[in-house]
């Protein structure tokens, strides 16, 4: 079975989403279509709206299967995101994998990846890595080609590349494709246009009760958005508990925590009334937002440094419909050594076990129940 991979988010679901599964599958001419998709926690650094067994739900309206990505992949920047998707996808022997960019031109995305590789490997890279500056600065401030720093403008760009550098280096056989990415751009926070919206733009209409989020999501799922969605500042009173218990050197110890940045931390905390107003006291030239939410979320989660490992040593299978199921069927016969896990029991839990205690802290935070324990395999 030629299959497709989509390395996703969807928090949440909505026409884009679908549009692009369509053309995925089309394009690459597949018999299955994969979704790789971020669990209860996502790159943002934030938890998911609506929790993964829902947002699964979502997913098979266009999809055939539907497997969960690490949960440190997802509280990850772009290349180890990009490095564990595509030793994921390799593992559920993808194919193809595609995914949406604003350039829309998969020849233009492997010239700038091979630049960019080339520059990370360079003394120049290296040095100024050494003075502290960050990994996007840097880039920018060596990248000599113009077509190519338009490219690393847009944040689609940037994580295709991520993708394009894990397929490079981890799973050269697999084929990628792109599919145009239009009409609502990643950052919209309105909703503009009568039938696609960004994902940003969708969640602020669901979070503030208006109704405009109904035109811009497949009809025969709207339902599953008057589920009870959580907002990262659900999750403040947790992470401000941490931060004014835990030794600082625990927190130095937290993933993706910057030198000097637990001191900031801490010295905020106190005075923080919200999520929005840390991140309004803590911010500097020398993190970005996004940096500063995954390190609270690392921080929520106790994701600590030594966590951290580059192999897929089991896939948690999400959902799946007939057609998804067959492809498991394949994926079990073909490859009887590797492990497909579709419910989590006392013996299957040692594979993922950041997983279930991410869903355990998003379950305290949202007040919700639904576990991997006690939710099996979903099925359409």
């Amino acid at each position: 079975m030629k299959s497709v991979g989509i390395i996703s988010e969807y928090n949440p679901f909505h026409n884009g989403h679908l549009y692009h599964a369509q053309q995925s599958k089309l394009q690459s001419q597949a018999d299955v279509s994969i979704a790789l998709m971020s669990g209860n926690f996502v790159m943002r650094g934030e938890p998911a709206l609506f929790n993964k067994f829902i947002r699964t739900q979502m997913a098979l309206s266009a999809v055939d299967l539907v497997v969960e990505l690490p949960t440190i992949a997802s509280l990850s920047s772009g290349d180890y995101f990009g490095e564990m998707a595509i030793k994921l996808a390799d593992y559920l022997d993808i194919n193809t994998i595609s995914f949406g960019s604003e350039h829309g031109n998969i020849n233009d995305l492997k010239e700038a990846t091979r630049q960019v590789l080339d520059l990370e490997n360079s003394d120049a890279f290296k040095s100024k890595l050494k003075e502290g500056k960050s990994y996007p600065r840097i880039i920018n401030e060596l990248i000599q080609q113009q077509s190519t720093n338009d490219i690393l403008q847009s944040p689609n760009n940037i994580l295709s590349i991520g993708y394009l550098k894990g397929i490079l280096q981890f799973a050269p056989q697999i084929e990628a494709i792109t599919i145009h990415r239009d009409t609502a751009q990643h950052r919209e926070q309105t909703i503009q246009h009568q039938q696609f919206a960004s994902g940003s733009s969708i969640r602020q209409s669901i979070i503030h009760h208006h109704s405009d989020w109904e035109n811009v999501v497949p009809e025969e799922i709207k339902s599953l958005y008057h589920s009870q969605f959580t907002t990262v500042e659900h999750a403040f009173p947790y992470i401000k508990h941490q931060l004014l218990t835990q030794r600082i050197s625990t927190l130095q110890t937290i993933y993706t925590m910057s030198e000097g940045l637990e001191n900031r931390l801490i010295s905020m905390i106190k005075d923080a009334h919200s999520f929005k107003d840390l991140l309004s006291k803590v911010k500097t030239k020398r993190y970005t937002y996004t940096h500063i939410q995954r390190v609270l979320m690392n921080i929520l989660l106790n994701i600590q440094q030594s966590d951290i490992n580059h192999d897929i040593f089991a896939a948690r299978i999400l959902g799946m419909n007939e057609n998804g199921r067959a492809y498991l069927k394949y994926l079990k016969r073909h490859f009887p050594e590797r492990h497909f896990i579709t419910n989590i029991n006392q013996s299957s839990s040692t594979y993922f076990p950041i997983e279930i205690k991410a869903t355990h802290i998003y379950n305290l935070i949202s007040q919700q129940f639904d576990d991997d324990f006690n939710t099996p395999v979903i099925k359409s």
